[in-house]
């Protein structure tokens, strides 16, 4: 009797130690990380595209790397023999600072007329009721379409900017067909289309304010200007830094407003580097030169986003 009930003890705690560890393979079978086969086919698109894209700009950059011409049979790596032509010419100094320039006038225009614009719609005046609904019109238009219009309006002859400048006793303007004032033009164009975009991210951050700190400095007798400078501004300069990103990008890269317009000219008073590209690719056919200096431009813009995002988290930074 006493060996039967040993048995039938020995034979619980085996069933019971089984139990427990099939309930722990259980267990560890659902913490196991499975894959979720639908989410990888609703980024699998993403992902295909990324990598096409990474694809074009490496090859791109091998094109640099090569003397590739139309009409060419034999394509030569010559390595670094392209961007040692393009240094040694004053069209390529030409061309840089005339990106740096363009790009720096209009990020920095855009982001004093943007905040001022942003300031306006935090108001109930009647042109801020005005101007919301229409302020994303140029914003919608495609580049080129902006193009073509202002270089209508700017026409030395017939445009209405002379005409409207006639208005207040100001003699004619060559605009765009004087090296001088070309680039002035340009950059106004860039800022009468893209300011919006500053306006409402940085009106975004202002609306993002909690109303008891303003009331706060009011208290403690602080006026309008001071409530700005001391208060609102250090709160939306992580908002106007982000956007400055985003428009020093596409500044830097612009081409359809300058080609539309000017096509790099008069001479090469408007001939960034983008423009110079297409020229010297497409127009010269020299697609090896023109690949170079396409990738000079993509890293002038590595180097100035790289910057303008440390700027931006060092701000963040002190704001938070």
């Amino acid at each position: 009797m006493e060996l039967r009930g040993y048995d039938a003890i020995v034979t619980l705690q085996s069933s019971a130690s089984q139990l427990a560890s099939s309930q722990d393979r259980r267990i560890k079978s659902a913490e196991e990380p499975r894959l979720d086969w639908w989410s990888i086919a609703a980024i699998a698109p993403a992902i295909v595209i990324l990598v096409g894209f990474l694809l074009l700009f490496f090859y791109g950059v091998y094109q640099s790397l090569t003397d590739l011409r139309f009409g060419r049979p034999l394509v030569h790596f010559i390595g670094l023999n392209n961007y040692a032509a393009l240094i040694k010419t004053e069209d390529f100094w030409n061309s840089i600072r005339a990106t740096l320039v363009y790009s720096g006038s209009a990020v920095l225009a855009e982001a004093a007329f943007g905040l001022a614009l942003a300031k306006l719609f935090a108001t109930e005046v009647f042109l801020a009721r005005v101007m919301r609904p229409v302020i994303l019109l140029p914003l919608v238009l495609p580049p080129m379409s902006v193009a073509l219009m202002w270089t209508t309006m700017m026409d030395p002859q017939n445009g209405i900017m002379n005409y409207l400048l006639s208005l207040v006793g100001i003699g004619r303007f060559a605009w765009i067909s004087d090296p001088v004032t070309a680039m002035f033009s340009l950059v106004l164009i860039d800022v009468w289309t893209y300011t919006p975009f500053f306006a409402l991210i940085i009106f975004a951050g202002l609306q993002g304010i909690n109303e008891e700190v303003r009331e706060a400095a009011r208290v403690n007798g602080a006026k309008g200007l001071a409530t700005f400078l001391h208060i609102e501004q250090p709160l939306i300069a992580p908002y106007i830094l982000i956007a400055a990103v985003f428009r020093l990008i596409e500044s830097l890269n612009q081409f359809d407003i300058i080609f539309g317009t000017t096509q790099g000219g008069p001479g090469n008073s408007t001939s960034v580097l983008s423009v110079r590209a297409y020229i010297t690719a497409f127009q010269n056919l020299a697609f090896g030169r023109g690949a170079a200096l396409m990738v000079v431009n993509w890293l002038i813009v590595l180097v100035g986003t790289f910057a303008m995002v440390k700027l931006w988290r060092f701000v963040r930074q002190r704001v938070s």
